[in-house]
């Protein structure tokens, strides 16, 4: 089945350090005296079993897969998305881990609830340290684990050699050498890369759709990032820039799964789902698919929809199922 979006060129990647990176370097500020005499991401302890990665893509709630995975027993490990800790936790399910890649305060209001901060002890919390400090001081307050990991923000060095005037070198030794490890851009990918480190096998995906399925293009995630990039060029014709952004999202079909139900206009029972895509979700997946193939590690995906396809990563260890086929395998 033929893909209609490519992926964003590494421009965009530059243009998001290029705008965040202030934010970033405050909040790495303030957080050093924590972070330096913290745990480091890659000492947690390891989890030799199935695990289930829970991201927090539009499927998720649509197949109600919380729900199944809480009916199945599962007693095995489970890594969540910030975004969705709560609703785990809503379902009695008490995740490994929980991790936020993100440097935005917003990012807060997923830990400041009276659910979370209940179970907060329960749990591993695995930090950015370009976290911002307002989510790391309610998890610390609430008595949950902390542990942390510098992102890649540039590549340290080439053939073997350092180059000390990266940005990832100059992070690394300001925090004390904390773990070097890939967020790949999102995360719901770095829990998954945690789970390799873990030594998780296989390693299960819900919820990582990359791609989204809103009624209307104008309330996608990126909608109003690529108007404001055409505004760049179209600045006397805001209709025109809001048409190219529109070209910029396609819809296209998962070869991956059929739809149990209708729920127009992506899911028709009886056909292959479709979802709403983008270049930067696209970007998403293929340094995601990059890093799933070179693993070697088996991976499935229980999206149940999304551009994360086996057309798409075309490597044994990766395949595709159906959610509950899986659990009465593994749970």
């Amino acid at each position: 089945m033929t893909e209609l979006v490519p992926r964003a060129p590494d421009v965009i990647r530059d243009a998001t350090l290029y705008n965040l990176l202030p934010l970033w370097m405050c909040n790495l500020a303030e957080n050093l005296p924590l972070i330096r005499k913290g745990l480091d991401a890659q000492d947690l302890p390891k989890r030799k079993e199935p695990a289930i990665v829970v991201g927090a893509g539009p499927s998720l709630t649509i197949y109600k897969h919380l729900n199944l995975i809480k009916r199945s027993g599962w007693k095995h490990t489970i890594l969540a998305c910030d975004k969705v800790l709560g609703d785990c936790i809503r379902r009695g399910l008490i995740p490994y881990a929980v991790a936020t890649v993100d440097g935005s305060p917003r990012i807060n209001a997923f830990y400041d609830r009276q659910d979370v901060k209940k179970h907060a002890p329960q749990i591993n919390g695995i930090f950015n340290t370009l976290t911002h400090p307002s989510v790391i001081n309610t998890w610390q307050k609430a008595g949950g684990k902390t542990y942390f990991f510098n992102s890649m923000l540039d590549d340290p060095g080439k053939d073997g050699k350092l180059d000390v005037k990266s940005l990832t070198n100059i992070m690394w030794l300001l925090t004390k050498q904390k773990g070097l490890i890939s967020g790949i851009g999102n995360v719901g990918s770095f829990l998954w890369n945690i789970s390799v480190a873990l030594e998780a096998d296989p390693i299960i995906l819900v919820g990582i759709d990359f791609s989204e399925q809103v009624l209307n293009k104008a309330d996608a995630v990126y909608f109003d990032y690529y108007v404001k990039l055409f505004l760049q060029k179209y600045k006397d014709d805001p209709n025109v820039a809001q048409d190219k952004a529109a070209d910029m999202h396609q819809v296209e079909v998962n070869p991956d799964f059929v739809a149990p139900f209708t729920r127009l206009p992506y899911y028709k029972k009886g056909k292959n789902v479709r979802y709403l895509v983008n270049p930067i979700w696209k970007y998403y997946r293929d340094a995601f698919a990059m890093h799933i193939v070179s693993s070697k590690k088996h991976t499935i995906n229980c999206t149940g929809n999304g551009c994360l396809t086996t057309e798409a990563i075309k490597c044994p260890n990766f395949e595709a199922m159906a959610l509950n086929e899986v659990l009465k395998k593994y749970a």
